[in-house]
């Protein structure tokens, strides 16, 4: 299981990005209960709930599982990428997504790290 404090970074990572998904599917459900803030939060609901599978599945021992860990941080890195060019002038969205970047980062790196160095082995 989680013997060395590298395997715990990506995994943490990995479940608080799962988390703000789900939130921010709940809040498109809240602000939008018709057909399109249902499906788009149904559709976050359900990604989220999969990036915690992969998490407890990473935790459990299964190397392939930090390969899916990698992949969604590159995507999760196009999709803050894609978001901040977008912005308007406003603080408050673009330091959120920093600090969200930042922990997107920090999960890749990790991920990588466990690979590189056999820590899953």
């Amino acid at each position: 299981m989680l013997s060395r404090p590298l395997l715990a970074c990506p995994i943490v990572g990995t479940v608080l990005v799962a988390l703000g998904v789900i939130a921010i599917g709940v809040a498109a459900i809240v602000v939008n209960p018709r057909t399109f803030g249902v499906g788009i939060g149904g559709v976050l609901i359900c990604y989220g709930a999969l990036l915690v599978a992969v998490a407890w599945l990473a935790a459990t021992g299964r190397r392939w599982a930090i390969g899916l860990i990698v992949a969604s941080c590159l995507l999760h890195l196009l999709v803050l990428g894609s978001f901040i060019s977008a912005l308007p002038g406003d603080w408050l969205p673009f330091s959120a997504s920093v600090a969200v970047a930042i922990v997107v980062v920090v999960t890749l790196v990790s991920a990588v790290l466990i690979v590189g160095r056999r820590e899953m082995e």
